[in-house]
């Protein structure tokens, strides 16, 4: 796994939006905890001038500068003054511009990227207070700029902008340089990004605005050091991130070697969280209202459309090693898809499918045993461990006038992998009920999109597995696997 540490660029803009505060009650105390999380994170911090003033401790000509195989990067700030306002806080304030530049090198086929810049930061203000051990801050900034100019192997590719409005933050850190833990909250009440890349094979250029963005930060920055991220989570690293979102809208050009094309779309919200440490990893997202157009010269119509109402997705998973079972969860869902009617022509130009929206929901959780660290094992082996249990908390799949629900539940036994062919031997059952099922299958026949001989085929199959419903067009089933057998309908088919 590739260097993964904070350095650069990204521990200036940690340190000034979030971290302004990893400072004790004096001036002093507060630079001296800067430099420390600095040299933590790979950096190298060096100055101009670091004294008293007065009330203020001064910082002139600050750099800091990471120089590793992987990544180069360098930031400087003018000026930077920590007031002592004599009641056992301190207040932070620094020039209103910031200078940053950062490189990384091009791994396998992929090419080496760069970005220089500045970073606006007028009216910035933070203030610290509490003890040494654990300091509390809350910081306001009016508003940021970041403009920066990429490059690609060193030429030339593009610009983006950055401008973040309104925001304000709230933080609790405690523990030693090395080891910090934070608690916080921030909010801002816009977002703004501008896009203009360039390269040989196209161009990429537009807009995303969202407004009313708030979120939440936890975690423990033990290990930052650790080119690996194994070796920062046995030193205690862990992070829980979280952020959502209001109205959001977007509109892209994009131009490539075959023709242009345009992208644009919003959504009223969403949200996403990524938690991860020793024992887990979650990654976690959601969107409402959500819609999208893609127009090109390539279509065979005018433009493409799809909307839904919701989205959302969970993947949690156990990553070290654990005699006791440990939790694991997938959730995927879309619900209500609606695409335009040239995409349903493509293969119902004559209307005989219902296009009524569609929806997809697949809810699992269970528990597993690791035998081994997921994070260590090779790429692309399978992770060494056992299934233990597995819930299938909802399925549903709605389309063209059919619906397909169930749930059910199942143990596996670890010990028999000779029953189920190398899967071990599960127990328990899975309830199915289909509606619509012999409607739709009728009308891809009729459309000749399924032959005869093949409809006849799923239909005694389905009549193996299926039992009538109590509504029209309704099928219902047990798929149940007990007694080292699978039985459909209290039927032994194994």
């Amino acid at each position: 796994m590739k260097r993964w540490t904070l350095a650069g660029s990204t521990a200036v803009i940690a340190l000034v939006a979030a971290n302004t505060a990893l400072a004790d009650v004096t001036p002093e105390e507060v630079w001296q905890t800067w430099q420390d999380f600095y040299v933590t994170s790979g950096s190298t911090v060096t100055t101009a001038t670091a004294a008293r003033d007065g009330d203020t401790f001064v910082v002139t000509g600050f750099k800091a500068v990471v120089d590793t195989p992987e990544m180069q990067s360098e930031s400087t700030i003018a000026e930077i003054r920590l007031r002592d306002l004599g009641d056992g806080t301190v207040e932070m304030t620094m020039s209103d511009e910031m200078q940053l530049s950062s490189k990384t090198a091009g791994i396998a086929d992929a090419p080496a990227t760069g970005a220089t810049g500045t970073i606006k930061i007028p009216g910035m203000l933070g203030t610290v207070s509490g003890t040494p051990d654990a300091m509390a801050y809350s910081f306001t900034m009016p508003t940021m700029d970041a403009q920066l100019q990429l490059s690609e192997n060193d030429a030339p590719a593009g610009t983006m902008g950055i401008v973040l409005s309104g925001s304000t933050s709230t933080y609790q850190l405690s523990g030693p340089a090395d080891a910090k833990v934070m608690d916080g909250s921030f909010a801002a009440a816009s977002a703004a990004i501008n896009i203009d890349i360039s390269a040989k094979t196209g161009a990429f250029t537009g807009s995303l605005n969202a407004a009313d963005l708030t979120g939440k930060l936890a975690g423990n920055f033990a290990g930052l050091e650790e080119p690996q991220i194994t070796d920062a989570f046995a030193k205690g690293f862990a992070l829980d991130s979280q952020m959502s979102y209001g109205a959001l809208n977007y509109d892209f050009d994009i131009t490539d070697e075959t023709a242009p094309a345009k992208l644009t779309g919003g959504s009223e919200g969403g949200s996403f969280q990524i938690v991860m440490n020793a024992a887990q990893m979650l990654l976690a997202g959601a969107g409402k209202n959500t819609s999208v157009t893609f127009s090109s010269a390539e279509l065979p119509f005018p433009e493409v459309k799809l909307s839904y109402a919701e989205s959302g997705f969970n993947l949690k998973m156990p990553i070290s090693p654990s005699d006791a079972p440990q939790e694991f969860a997938l959730l995927t869902k879309i619900i209500d898809l609606q695409v335009s009617d040239e995409v349903w022509g493509l293969f119902d130009p004559t209307g005989a499918l219902p296009h009524d929206p569609a929806t997809l929901v697949v809810d699992t959780k269970g528990t597993a045993k690791l035998n081994s660290n997921l994070m260590a094992s090779p790429e692309g082996s399978p992770p060494d461990g056992e299934l233990i249990s597995l819930d299938v908390t909802q399925l549903q799949a709605k389309i063209a006038g059919a619906e397909l629900t169930g749930s059910g539940a199942f143990t596996f036994d670890n010990t028999d992998l000779v029953t189920f062919n190398g899967v071990p031997a599960p127990t328990g059952a899975l309830d199915l009920k289909l509606v619509g099922g012999n409607g739709l299958l009728d009308k891809l026949v009729a459309m000749g999109l399924i032959a005869d001989d093949q409809a006849m085929g799923a239909r005694m199959m389905i009549a193996m597995f299926a039992n009538p419903g109590a509504g029209e067009d309704e099928l219902t089933s047990k798929l149940e696997f007990k007694d080292k057998g699978f039985f459909a309908n209290g039927q032994q088919l194994q």
